[in-house]
């Protein structure tokens, strides 16, 4: 009889240890615990655009100076995302319409790359894919949303003219490309 008080002691004290830790675990961290959401510059038309740490699906770094000359629309994309999926085949067709004229579509894939490789296999695309090096690439190109799809449009002299949240239609593209490259 006297080892049950002793048990029903324990089984009190492990209950309150218990429920102050999930009470602490539950607790939101003090604001000087949380570590900053990263900001995104604003975009700002006609500002040069940045140099991202990117990669080929191989994982060699790639730089946008090799395009240099070129327009360039960057689309920020993921395998995952329905909208950047329905999008693909509008940005294909402008990459083989626009391309000899001057135009490169870039896909930026936001996603593992065993998964943008094996969605790429299933769904190859006329224009190079590459792979960010640091987290949110579109951040430094203004997505201050980090929404997918997004695009920017980049001058052949390296400036950054216009950005679209969303998916493009056909017809919405071709709105919003400037004469010399449609």
């Amino acid at each position: 009889m006297r080892k049950l008080p002793v048990v029903i002691l324990l089984l009190a004290l492990a209950a309150a240890v218990g429920g102050w830790a999930l009470q602490r675990a539950l607790q939101p961290p003090p604001p000087s615990m949380l570590a900053p959401a990263p900001q995104a510059p604003a975009f700002t038309a006609g500002a040069p655009r940045p140099d991202p740490l990117l990669t080929d699906l191989a994982g060699k770094p790639v730089r946008l100076d090799q395009w240099r000359g070129r327009w360039l629309l960057l689309n920020f994309w993921a395998p995952w995302c329905p909208p950047c999926r329905e999008e693909l085949p509008v940005l294909r067709a402008l990459q083989q319409r626009a391309g000899p004229r001057g135009l490169q579509v870039i896909g930026i894939a936001e996603d593992a790359p065993d998964a943008v490789r094996a969605f790429l296999k299933t769904t190859p695309l006329d224009y190079p894919v590459l792979l960010p090096r640091a987290d949110h690439p579109g951040l430094a190109f203004g997505n201050t949303r980090q929404g997918l799809p997004y695009s920017v449009l980049i001058a052949p002299d390296g400036r950054m003219l216009k950005r679209h949240y969303g998916a493009f239609t056909a017809p919405e593209l071709q709105a919003w490309l400037p004469p010399a490259v449609q």
